[in-house]
């Protein structure tokens, strides 16, 4: 590696370190939370590969922090760090018993995705016609979704699972 490569790489690696300072100031997340968190899952919810295969655990935001999601353990899931890449800004709560297949927000997530007019409902697009019987929400799994598609599912179980008497 190059000095100018080197160079570069030590740039971006402390960019990348100043982000997620941002991200909690305060130091909110405490590692043991997120550990605890984790032991809830005993493989990656997005793509299923066990954490061995996986390799390197990252933090996801279920609502991301640049959509004004909280940077507290109630809006984490642990993901690979590929599935973690790949899900960019999308809103996506995995299913931790089924890999890939999106679920509705914790309950504890409602009255913010509230907040952020995440729930407010959308007008129905062609895309949705096209999966499933008439009246039922589509199936969409990862990898063969889009992040848009499944964060649309997570939001249409999210706002039916609001809805339902208690």
């Amino acid at each position: 590696m190059g000095c100018a490569a080197l160079t570069l790489k030590q740039q971006k690696s402390q960019k990348a370190k100043e982000r997620r300072a941002r991200y909690d100031p305060e130091g909110r997340v405490m590692d043991a939370e997120f550990w605890q968190l984790q032991r809830q899952y005993n493989r990656c919810p997005c793509c299923g590969k066990s954490w061995h295969q996986a390799g390197l655990v990252a933090r996801d935001h279920i609502i991301p922090v640049s959509r004004g999601g909280p940077n507290q353990a109630l809006n984490l899931q642990p993901l690979c760090q590929a599935c973690n890449l790949w899900k960019l800004d999308a809103v996506i709560h995995f299913d931790p018993a089924f890999p890939g297949r999106p679920a509705a927000l914790p309950a504890r997530l409602h009255e913010i995705a509230e907040r952020l007019g995440l729930l407010a409902e959308p007008e129905l697009e062609a895309e949705q016609l096209s999966f499933g019987p008439i009246g039922s929400p589509p199936v969409w799994n990862y990898p063969a979704a889009t992040p848009q598609q499944l964060e649309q599912q997570t939001l249409i179980l999210t706002r039916q699972a609001r809805d339902l008497p208690l």
